[in-house]
């Protein structure tokens, strides 16, 4: 039976930021694979530093540089299978294949976030205090729907798996939702002559949304979804085709300014 006007047209929103998000996903995991691996088959691995990271390779720390490489190239991974676990098509005619790319996002997911605890307390790789705790707050709720997801899986209870599985995939993605919405404070505050100063106001603020926004955002839409009234799913449509815009926006400027530079 097809769905009614206004939430088909809730349906395509989420669809539209989808397609954005897929892209701007794949080419920050794309960025990744270009840029770390051609140093390290040519055995130079110091070209790693031509671009700036908070700690970069690091000559006779071998712990540190191996914690590094392993969880970008995780990065990445998380980044390319996550959003094939979202497409509609996949589960239904492959559902073998989404079980088994399920587990390995999952277990790749917690794998990258306790490599990432390691590199932020252990090897000190911190801007500041508060951004760590961000990143550090952002990892722990990783792990609890990783283990949610994965729990709610083995149960059989899909309603619950996705909902937890949709959270680990935006949670997962905090590092790319703190580029692009970087790249939006700047549009947006820069004419205002804001700083976006590592230790400013504005990054720490962005570094907080990049996961506590999105998070809203799915609920916003969950609700939606769940509601009767057409005025609240028309109204978060209408919003969600804004996010599929700005998303786009802030992924092409992303990629303009701060990763094809370094290409």
């Amino acid at each position: 039976m097809p769905l009614a006007p206004a939430p088909r047209l809730l349906a395509w929103s989420a669809r539209l930021w989808f397609l954005a998000a897929l892209i701007g996903q794949w080419t920050f995991a794309g960025f990744i694979l270009a840029f770390f691996t051609p140093p390290l088959l040519n055995g130079d691995p110091a070209a790693l530093n031509h671009k700036p990271h908070i700690t970069g390779y690091v000559a006779g720390d071998a712990m540190g540089n191996a914690q590094l490489l392993l969880h970008v190239y995780a990065g990445a991974l998380v980044s390319l299978v996550g959003a094939l676990q979202l497409v509609p098509a996949l589960r239904r005619r492959w559902p073998r294949l989404h079980r088994w790319l399920g587990r390995a996002f999952l277990a790749v997911a917690a794998l990258a976030t306790a490599n990432g605890f390691y590199l932020t307390w252990v090897r000190g790789s911190q801007l500041n205090l508060p951004s760590a705790v961000s990143i550090s707050i952002n990892g722990a709720l990783i792990l609890l729907f990783v283990a949610l997801a994965w729990r709610s899986a083995r149960r059989r209870d899909f309603s619950a798996h996705r909902v937890h599985a949709l959270r680990a995939y935006l949670l997962v993605n905090g590092v790319w939702f703190l580029r692009i919405g970087l790249m939006l404070a700047a549009v947006a505050f820069a004419p205002l002559g804001v700083s976006l100063s590592y230790d400013g106001a504005v990054f720490l603020g962005v570094s907080f949304l990049s996961w506590v926004a999105p998070l809203a955002c799915l609920q916003l839409y969950l609700a939606a979804e769940r509601s009767p009234r057409p005025r609240l799913q028309y109204g978060v449509a209408g919003f969600f085709t804004l996010l599929a815009l700005l998303t786009a926006a802030g992924s092409l400027a992303a990629y303009l300014l701060m990763w094809r530079p370094y290409l």
